[in-house]
């Protein structure tokens, strides 16, 4: 488990001072705007975090609200799957969860795999992709053989320890000409603004918090070249959803939200797009 760097992974300056609570302290670098929490939980701890109970966030206590929950997923990943020039072949989402980003990208024809660390996740996503889902991280040797023509990250970068080595992994497992396509939250953005401390996005298991700026200076430093990167994105939700989210962070919750049910609504959440392509195989 890589630890907290001493000094900006992007630009290497020195941090100042972001934010400090009970157990934990944010800080800056004052010359990209990149944050990153100054410790990073062990493997005890990530394996507490990302537990079999870590999607109860998400509000599922029944199928009618895993139903919702599906439906806004697939809603979501659809829209980002807009961004992409291309259309088919095969598609890698990197922290699957349940799988309902590749029901999105199969029926926009994709052959759809996934990978996920929780194992009750992909447990549930094999129910419908079988062997096209597997437990592992990238960086292993997951899924063995298999280039992909598209790379999906979504709300991923904030949560590894060591950003370089993924993006590494996933270079060597893009088939020529293949890209890659991530969500993350955007630190700059004018939700986290107005949020301040109680921004969803700082939760515990985000150790990074990028800006546009800091995150397209990082791929390009690293042989990638940014097609497009998109902010002010917009996810679609379940009313529901959101409450509980909000509840099991214990961040702001827009009053009266709770009433509207399993309403969808599509909401900025101070988030931003990236597609990029590896610029050594152009060469």
């Amino acid at each position: 488990m890589r630890g907290a760097p001493a000094r900006c992974i992007v630009c290497g300056d020195c941090p100042e001072p972001r934010l400090e609570g009970e157990d934990y302290r944010i800080v800056r670098s004052p010359g990209c705007g990149l944050e990153w929490r100054t410790s990073f939980p062990d493997d005890a701890e990530l394996a507490t975090l990302y537990g079999g109970d870590y999607f109860q966030r998400w509000g599922i206590d029944g199928p009618e609200a895993l139903a919702r929950v599906r439906a806004a997923k697939v809603a979501s990943f659809d829209g980002f799957l807009d961004a992409l020039p291309c259309r088919g072949g095969r598609l890698l989402d990197v922290g699957c969860a349940f799988g309902f980003g590749l029901r999105a990208a199969q029926e926009r024809g994709f052959e759809p795999w996934g990978i996920d660390v929780n194992e009750e996740a992909i447990a549930q996503a094999a129910e419908e992709f079988g062997d096209h889902v597997a437990v592992g991280a990238l960086e292993s040797d997951v899924l063995p053989g298999l280039r992909f023509q598209v790379i999906t990250m979504i709300d991923v970068l904030e949560h590894v320890p060591d950003p370089e080595s993924l993006l590494r992994a996933a270079r060597r497992r893009l088939a020529p000409k293949g890209m890659l396509l991530a969500v993350l939250p955007n630190v700059a953005s004018t939700v986290r603004r107005l949020l301040g401390r109680r921004w969803p996005h700082y939760a515990p298991e985000h150790l990074y918090h990028w800006t546009p700026g800091s995150l397209r200076r990082f791929l390009e430093s690293r042989s990638w070249s940014v097609a497009e990167l998109r902010t002010g994105l917009r996810k679609t939700y379940s009313t529901a959803y959101l409450v509980a989210y909000a509840r099991h962070l214990d961040v702001w919750l827009p009053p009266g939200l709770g009433m509207l049910g399993g309403r969808m609504v599509r909401v900025p959440t101070g988030e931003m797009l990236v597609v990029a392509k590896d610029r050594t195989q152009s060469m």
